[in-house]
């Protein structure tokens, strides 16, 4: 860690926040981060069948994506690794929120509960964040907040189907939800990272601080690596012997990418629109789960799922309403 050197600025090739191009750019990127973190639950679930656990899943990922952009930055961009010491504890929180406890509390949930059920309860982040906008910082967000309420706890509803009783794992819905909790927290502090540095360099101090706690937490030799070498099928039989190794390589690739889209996005759209565009990926969850591993969720499910969604939309409305009256002003159209 070397001292006071100043920090490189953001990338010059970022466009101003208020403009029009920007904004789409944004949008963009984020809807292809969504798919991409879709198409990583299907194959952390995968691995999880095959034998490891959802603390290897993510230790084994956060070492990868830590070092990819290691040296990636320390060849293309090196000053940028340069710290302050000021910055410090904010990576350490960001690290911790971000990059252990976000994707841990995901693939926990994915273990027990259907891909697309653990991504659409994920995405309850943004009426979280409408929540606390409401309660806590007093900022009026209009009755909008109680329609959203009544359309998430709705859908719930009928994607458990309690009319059968609980169809789904109650410990799978408990991390499902506190995964949308340490979701709202990532957006908020990785919008806020996001404006204090290279968002390359953030990512990776995130996964680098995620990589020494989990190192801490399960040690590096008590590591299942013969599982590593063990195959597993893919494509509901389709696609057999594909070795686990191989699907940690791809998804540590589509971890990466993602991540980075993610934070590059929020410097243009901010968290609450990106919570919007974030919704389609219990969509692709869903879609790619069936493909990939051939879960199926039922008519009734998909109807809630849909009814969620637009509660989670009506939230983020409310949360940009606001924001907007809060900051004195409007977003561009």
């Amino acid at each position: 860690m070397s001292a006071p050197d100043p920090i490189e600025p953001l990338a010059p090739m970022v466009v101003p926040p208020s403009s029009g191009r920007s904004q789409v750019i944004g949008l963009i990127m984020y809807l292809v981060a969504a798919f991409l973190f879709a198409l990583n639950g299907s194959v952390a679930k995968a691995q999880i069948e095959a034998g490891l656990t959802a603390v290897h899943v993510t230790e084994i990922r956060t070492l990868g994506c830590a070092v990819i952009l290691l040296l990636y930055l320390a060849i293309a961009r090196p000053t940028t690794l340069k710290l302050r010491r000021s910055e410090v504890p904010f990576l350490v929180l960001f690290g911790v929120v971000a990059y252990t406890t976000t994707p841990f509390l995901f693939f926990l949930t994915v273990s027990l509960l259907p891909v697309a059920i653990a991504a659409l309860l994920s995405f309850l982040a943004p009426v979280l964040v409408a929540l606390w906008l409401r309660f806590v910082r007093r900022e009026p967000t209009g009755k909008s907040i109680w329609v959203s309420l009544g359309l998430v706890i709705s859908g719930l509803l009928l994607v458990s189907q309690v009319w059968y009783g609980l169809v789904l794992d109650p410990l799978g819905i408990l991390f499902g939800l506190l995964t949308a909790v340490a979701l709202a927290s990532y957006l908020l502090l990785g919008e806020a990272g996001a404006k204090r540095r290279d968002v390359l360099s953030l990512a990776f101090w995130g996964f680098a601080v995620a990589t020494i706690v989990w190192s801490i937490l399960a040690p590096w030799w008590i590591f299942p690596w013969d599982i590593l070498s063990d195959t597993t099928s893919l494509f509901d039989g389709w696609l057999p012997d594909v070795p686990v190794w191989s699907l940690v390589i791809l998804m540590v690739i589509v971890s990466v990418v993602p991540f980075v889209l993610v934070l590059m996005s929020l410097q243009r759209i901010g968290a609450q629109r990106g919570g919007i565009a974030g919704t389609t990926e219990p969509v692709w969850a869903a879609l790619i789960a069936f493909v990939m591993l051939g879960e199926v969720i039922s008519p009734i499910q998909g109807i809630g799922g849909l009814v969620v969604l637009a509660g989670v939309i009506v939230a983020e409305l409310a949360s940009q309403r606001a924001h907007r009256l809060a900051m004195g002003m409007s977003y561009p159209n």
